[in-house]
């Protein structure tokens, strides 16, 4: 490919620009934890800089982040596999195949997924939810047949509703391939697969410290997988120490507080409640259950112009457009209260 053809793919794939964030801007188009105190993450910090030597590689570090992991979550650590972010996980398993393989996802998606597809030359088949966000078993089935990984997002991103567990299961067994269970939001959710990972060797658990454990920007993630395909993985396609030193240790130290991160995301759970209710009751506004960190709404006006008025006023959402065969649908982070009142207040008199 020259230097041209690679520009002219480049178009087809969409970018990802955060968006600049000013003195006094609510930037809720993420999903990222602002109930973490950001003091209790920036002593986090100062204390891995006092005990980690930026000359060296990674030692042990690794290691003792996949103990941690394993004993959070009840597994062996020779089947976890560390990774810079979750969306290193996805490049690492749509690196097992060929281009012009296919991947199939339940959708709509995490949109790492399907652009990751794109740059990999891979063809992203998409099994559609129902009309009300629901899995139709068969018709996923059907349309993942042929494909190396079906990829299901629980709680998904951007309807933010977590499946019925009998569902996912049947998923995995009428399945062939790798199914790929991406389970970022887990924590603030009801339940996780990691139990069934000794049953059904063909399933893979993704998970992420960019949400209940606040550290999106350390990008930090991992995966559960059987013994076999994990050393598989860390062995044959992960590149040599990918995350650094003191991303590691800094894992090590926010896992080790449970109590902190549990408070956090029971406080999470509790203003979700309320940002529902709230959306609910503003005219010509619809928000739907969420068992993530994040609340989908649906507004009768145009969504780009309602979003660009939240903008206008510090207020920024994650534009979505159109989910299924309806159109207009904006997704905005839980966040404290106060922050939460201003979204509201500011979203009110957009809709005016």
């Amino acid at each position: 490919m020259n230097t041209q053809q690679i520009i002219e793919s480049g178009k087809m794939i969409e970018s990802f620009k955060p968006s600049p964030v000013g003195i006094g801007v609510l930037k809720l188009d993420a999903n990222e934890n602002l109930f973490l105190d950001i003091e209790f993450m920036k002593n986090i910090l100062v204390q891995v800089a006092e005990e980690t030597d930026p000359r060296l590689y990674p030692q042990v570090e690794e290691e003792e982040l996949s103990q941690l992991i394993a004993d959070l979550n009840q597994v062996n650590p020779s089947q976890v596999v560390v990774s810079a972010g979750g969306d290193q996980i996805i490049e690492l398993l749509y690196s097992l195949l060929e281009r012009g393989s296919s991947v199939a996802a339940v959708t709509p998606t995490f949109s790492m997924y399907p652009r990751t597809a794109t740059q990999r030359g891979l063809v992203f088949r998409e099994a559609t939810l129902e009309p009300d966000f629901s899995l139709n078993i068969d018709k996923t089935l059907e349309v993942a047949e042929g494909s190396s990984i079906l990829v299901v997002c629980n709680p998904n991103n951007p309807t933010g509703n977590q499946f019925p567990y009998d569902d996912i299961l049947k998923l995995v067994e009428g399945f062939n391939g790798i199914v790929l269970v991406d389970e970022a939001y887990q924590e603030y959710a009801e339940y996780s697969l990691v139990n069934k990972i000794e049953q059904y060797e063909n399933l893979i658990i993704l998970r992420t410290f960019s949400k209940a454990y606040g550290a999106a920007g350390l990008r930090l993630g991992y995966l559960i997988t059987n013994q076999k395909l994990a050393s598989t993985l860390r062995e044959k396609y992960m590149t040599p120490f990918p995350i650094p030193n003191i991303v590691l240790n800094a894992g090590c130290r926010l896992i080790k507080q449970q109590e902190q991160v549990q408070k956090v995301v029971a406080d999470t759970k509790l203003e979700r409640r309320w940002l529902t209710e709230q959306l609910n009751n503003i005219k010509g506004v619809k928000a739907y259950p969420s068992d993530a960190n994040f609340v989908l709404f649906n507004i009768e006006k145009p969504y780009k112009v309602v979003y660009e008025m939240l903008k206008n006023n510090g207020v920024l959402v994650r534009m979505i457009g159109r989910v299924l065969d309806k159109e207009n649908y904006l997704r905005v982070t839980v966040a404290p209260r106060p922050i939460l009142k201003r979204f509201i207040d500011t979203l009110e008199e957009a809709l005016r």
